[in-house]
């Protein structure tokens, strides 16, 4: 029994009497509470006075709970963003400790539940049940300092930011002490300062205090900690960091041959390693787990899951991942061709466990010219300039040159069977402009494409043909830099 005020009253007695909650019965034989007499009379009288459950009338729905904590709401959370930082400090009751930084809150005046991360705090990782790891030194001390400080406790969350990727948002947590939670973590050295967002913080300064009292006298995170290693290492990262800038000859890039599969625009494509037999061999293994009569259950794959999808030019099957669901039809994207198609609901199939990107990966390789911009492939010079690539590697064995990678595409310089740069073609032409604002180490490839760049300006070609755009970016000098583009519908290239 839970006894609480100076009168010990029972608290299962009170919620029983309000008829906020019934009694469990028991037969004679049974054990049971000290003081189930009580609490049967207490139901007694609430039943009486028909009052909460006992009133029969149906129960108040409450206000619905906007779940922000989901993958699939990371997109919608950047919504709120604006009306949680103008609300100031937002009260609301810890529903999920998910480590010493993060948690899941519930903000009772919007009815959202959100996931917090303390701002610029990191505490070390805790053990995972669905991990054989154990996670790292004092993770777990930290998750149950932040659990016994705040687990469904009222408190209250002063946002700052939200993560684009995650939909996670960053800010500071007060307890009902009205103490820092950020700030308790780093005295008792079970977190440190974390990133750039630590200096930013309207918090900055306190949190650079904590630490540096946790530091000083050497706890938990901080018990090897030696300032003049901190120094050496950074010096190191610093060198690395510096050495990495550098440009590289080209003589020790990587180079590899190539056949492209699809063109998105002038200076985006997806291609194939020459000479790899990989794809063919799953293309006969496709073929034989789709040769059967389709499933007796209808298949309704969502958006992001991957299937197997009938190409409707050439009726053949290909691994594919819906990227549309519209009446019965679904856009897919060929994962190891990289053109998109879209079929029915009959040409769609559940893919082979042992096909599956994870078992297999993608087989297209997705490319860039590096450090080029064209125009969309709607426009007169995007659509010369997708030609141009087309007409000078379609078909035929390229090489590229590996410059740089980047979210795993390849960044390349593109030579056609005759040894001539693609990307200085298209420079020159005035069907691709260079970019600025280079890294250090691409500052030579880029010193070239601008020669070729100042000519075409000169000779006004292209989209330089009314001048310099770059002068004026304004629409009618004929020049939009586009955003990145999935790859066009259907087949424009004419594979």
């Amino acid at each position: 029994a839970v006894l609480f005020d100076k009168e010990d009253r029972n608290a299962a007695e009170v919620l029983v009497a309000e008829g906020l909650a019934s009694v469990s019965k028991h037969g004679g034989a049974e054990e049971r509470s000290a003081h189930y007499d009580a609490l049967c009379d207490a139901e007694a009288d609430a039943i009486a006075a028909k009052k909460g459950i006992n009133s029969g009338a149906p129960p108040k729905k409450g206000a619905a709970v906007t779940d922000l904590s989901l993958p699939a709401s990371k997109e919608r959370a950047k919504s709120f963003l604006s009306n949680f930082t103008r609300g100031g400090k937002l009260r609301g009751v810890v529903q999920y400790v998910l480590s010493g930084s993060r948690l899941k809150v519930l903000l009772l005046k919007d009815h959202c539940l959100v996931t917090l991360a303390l701002v610029g705090v990191r505490c070390p990782a805790c053990a995972r049940r669905d991990s054989p790891s154990s996670g790292e030194p004092f993770g777990d001390e930290a998750l149950a300092a932040t659990r016994a400080a705040c687990l469904q406790r009222e408190v209250e969350v002063e946002i700052e930011s939200v993560n684009d990727k995650t939909g996670v948002f960053n800010g500071t947590l007060t307890l009902p002490d009205k103490r820092n939670l950020s700030l308790v973590l780093l005295e008792a050295g079970l977190a440190s300062r974390f990133g750039a967002a630590a200096d930013r913080s309207v918090h900055a300064a306190d949190l650079a205090k904590s630490e540096g009292v946790a530091k000083a006298a050497g706890l938990k995170v901080w018990e090897d900690y030696s300032e003049e290693a901190a120094a050496e290492e950074a010096a190191a990262n610093a060198a690395a960091a510096a050495s990495e800038m550098e440009p590289i000859p080209d003589a020790q890039k990587q180079r590899v041959e190539l056949t492209l599969t699809e063109i998105a625009d002038g200076a985006h494509f997806y291609a194939h390693v020459a000479g790899d037999d990989t794809v063919a061999r799953l293309h006969a293994k496709l073929a034989s787990a789709c040769a059967g009569p389709p499933p007796a259950m209808a298949f309704e794959p969502k958006v992001g899951a991957v299937c197997a999808a009938r190409f409707s030019q050439d009726n053949e099957w290909y691994r594919a991942k819906v990227t549309k669901r519209d009446k019965g039809s679904y856009t897919v994207f060929f994962l190891d061709y990289g053109n998109c198609d879209v079929v029915s609901a009959e040409r769609v199939r559940p893919l082979d466990p042992t096909l599956a990107p994870s078992v297999l990966s993608a087989q297209a390789v997705e490319c860039r010219l590096a450090h080029l911009i064209v125009d969309e492939p709607s426009s007169e010079d995007g659509e010369e300039a997708a030609l141009l690539l087309g007409d000078a590697a379609w078909g035929k064995t390229v090489v590229a040159r590996v410059e740089d990678r980047a979210s795993g595409v390849l960044l390349v310089t593109l030579f056609d069977a005759a040894q001539s740069c693609v990307n200085e073609k298209l420079v020159a032409a005035g069907l691709a402009r260079v970019e600025k604002g280079v890294a250090r180490r691409a500052e030579p490839l880029v010193a070239a494409l601008r020669e070729h760049e100042a000519a075409a300006k000169k000779g006004h070609v292209g989209m330089w043909r009314y001048g310099d755009i770059e002068e004026d970016d304004a629409h009618e000098f004929g020049f939009r830099r586009p955003a990145a583009a999935p790859a066009p519908k259907g087949n424009p290239w004419k594979k």
